[in-house]
């Protein structure tokens, strides 16, 4: 299984809001020609919005080869469109590691993140939001959160690292599993493929090295190479480039991303809806409101200002412990970085 989001865009919104005012959407697992079922329920059925022509639905418990179709349906008067045509939904690991309804049920909950009229910001706009926060994370962190397949990635044999056992570290960590290393000659001839139990990798930094088992009749990692190998091995050059070949799994098995990476992705990602939902407080651009009505008063004061957003207080403690956790997140994942002249 799979979380699978669709994308439904409406290009003609206001003539089909005259008729419509949801979009049901419908699944068949068994082919662009099988049976279609509904997947919304009255309740999770997508309502259209006012100026809104892009909508999205997250299937949780989809997959790549499903089909998805659409349609515009009447709530009051039951009436429906036809069905759209077929499309396959693609695959979202972001939202595989905090869904929508979880950023909005653990960070955002008790707030009215509506427009004016009442609208809720889209869900694909929080969809977006936590997608930029994983991109953010990866790249802060230097790491695979999303599960990640590499294939054929290039190392150098270095004369150095022969007697440790060809030690290589690898491009993307943390590694969940190193499928192959292959050993293979400038004029691109594969020369041999290292046995599974020969290879040794530590998931958190990446290491890889080449150990041949215990009782095994090699000494080293390269008896056993073919001849045509022996003019690199045996003259005195110290490296011969992209000699070894990798391929391996990197990033967290699904529902397996530690909590506080969880965490930090949740609140950076609140960054955008609460900034959105903050200028809008009390409506759009104002700070305060008034009424008066035959001697009787009422007024409405919110944070905002023009340099503050109404959810400004939030935004600053989410700041304040992403930044703490983020320092801690470093050391583990990164460590004390050095180098030897």
């Amino acid at each position: 299984m799979a979380v699978i989001t669709i994308k439904i865009v409406v290009s003609n919104l206001s003539s089909i809001m005259a008729n419509f005012d949801k979009i049901k959407i419908y699944r068949s697992t068994t082919g662009i020609d099988g049976a279609y079922t509904e997947l919304t329920v009255p309740s999770t059925r997508l309502t259209l919005v006012t100026g809104i022509t892009i909508y999205s639905y997250t299937d949780q418990n989809g997959d790549g080869d499903y089909y998805y179709k659409s349609s515009f349906y009447n709530s009051t008067s039951t009436l429906e469109s036809e069905l759209s045509e077929a499309q396959q939904g693609q695959a979202n690991a972001a939202l595989d590691i905090i869904s929508v309804q979880e950023l909005k049920e653990l960070y955002l909950w008790g707030l009215d993140l509506t427009d004016d009229a009442g609208n809720p910001i889209p869900d694909h706009a929080f969809a977006h939001y936590i997608e930029a926060a994983v991109d953010w994370l990866e790249q802060t962190l230097d790491i695979a959160i999303r599960l990640k397949t590499i294939s054929d990635e290039r190392h150098d044999f270095i004369r150095e690292e022969q007697q440790k056992y060809f030690f290589m570290k690898l491009f993307e960590r943390p590694v969940l599993d190193v499928t192959q290393i292959l050993m293979v000659l400038p004029n691109e001839v594969t020369v041999k493929t290292f046995d599974s139990t020969w290879i040794h990798f530590q998931a958190h930094s990446g290491q890889v090295q080449l150990l041949p088992p215990a009782g095994s009749s090699s000494g080293i990692a390269l008896v056993g190479v073919p001849g045509s190998w022996g003019p690199y091995l045996w003259n005195d050059r110290r490296l011969v480039p992209d000699v070894f070949r990798v391929d391996y799994s990197a990033g967290f098995a699904s529902g397996q991303v530690p909590n506080n990476i969880k965490d930090i992705i949740g609140k950076k990602a609140c960054f955008g809806p609460l900034n959105i939902a903050g200028d809008l407080l009390g409506g759009a651009g104002i700070a305060s409101q008034s009424l008066s009505i035959d001697g009787l008063s009422q007024s409405f004061n919110t944070t905002s200002s023009a340099t503050n957003a109404g959810y400004g207080a939030r935004l600053l403690q989410y700041k304040g412990e992403i930044k703490e956790e983020i320092e801690r997140l470093r050391r583990y994942w990164n460590g004390f970085k050095f180098s030897v002249a």
